[in-house]
Parts: structure tokens; C-alpha cells; sequence
């Protein structure tokens, strides 16, 4: 069953504030979408403003569907971003990155951490890489992660 559109975007963004900003990952495409999701966040509304008076100014108001159109393209651009990391924060992981996550876990747990599973989901998720990768930073030497 397909999750509702807003509620995509809400994994999303909550997704985005648990992947850690750490070398450790940053060869995963996590790595890439993440900061350009954040920057368009922060500069394409101030952008969209910009492109609509300049056009507006330029192209006077016969022109007025266009110049929204483009402006709105430029003001909903993040919300991509936000919608691949929803998708992706729910997705089963691959055998690599799965085997990863056990031995992450079997650390922690050896340490005397909490980490379990969700008891809705059979395996892991990325979602679950991302707050298990976060405690294993924070409590784990640099040498074991």
C-alpha cells in the first residue's frame, strides 16, 4: 500500500536530519542528495522571488502564467529532493549495507546499547542504517565503524 504524498516527504525530511554527515558514508548517494536538498531549501525561494521580478519586470504582465510557472518550478524544486529521501528511507537494504548493519548492531550490543528493530518491519531499512550508523558514531572508537 503507497504511503500518502505528505507523508513521503515528512520521512524525508526526518531521514535527512538522522543521515550523519560523516565520511563514513560519503560515498553513498545520500551524500550527494542530502546537501544539494538543504541548499535548495535555503536559496531556490529567495531565486523563485528573484526570477519573478525580473521577469515580471522584463516581460511585463502579458506574460504572467509563464513567469509563475517558472517561478513555482524553482520553489518546488527541493521538494524532490525530500521525496527521493522519503522513498529511499523505507527501502529494504542491500546484502552489503544490510551485513554492515548487523555488524554495527552486534558492537553496540556488546557495548550495552539498545538497538532493536521497529516491530513492523522484517529487515532492515535505510532508515535504520542511518540511526544506528548515528549511535555508533557518537559511542563507538573511530576504528570500529
Amino acid at each position: 500500500m503507497r504511503q500518502p504524498l505528505w507523508r513521503t516527504f515528512s520521512d524525508g525530511w526526518k531521514y535527512m536530519k538522522l543521515w550523519p554527515n560523516h565520511a563514513v558514508v560519503g560515498a553513498m548517494p545520500e551524500a550527494r542528495i542530502i546537501p544539494a536538498t538543504r541548499l535548495g531549501t535555503l536559496w531556490l525561494p529567495i531565486a523563485a522571488v528573484l526570477n519573478f521580478a525580473v521577469q515580471w519586470y522584463w516581460l511585463g504582465s502579458e506574460h504572467m502564467p509563464q513567469i509563475i510557472a517558472a517561478s513555482l518550478f524553482l520553489l518546488l524544486l527541493p521538494l524532490q529532493g525530500y521525496y527521493w529521501l522519503g522513498r529511499r528511507s523505507y527501502q529494504e537494504l542491500t546484502p552489503a549495507l544490510k551485513a554492515w548493519y548487523f555488524d554495527l548492531r552486534d558492537k553496540l550490543s556488546s557495548n550495552g546499547e539498545d538497538v532493536r528493530l521497529p516491530s513492523d518491519r522484517k529487515g532492515p531499512c535505510y532508515i535504520d542504517l542511518a540511526r544506528i550508523l548515528r549511535k555508533a558514531l557518537s559511542v563507538l572508537p573511530p576504528d570500529e565503524h
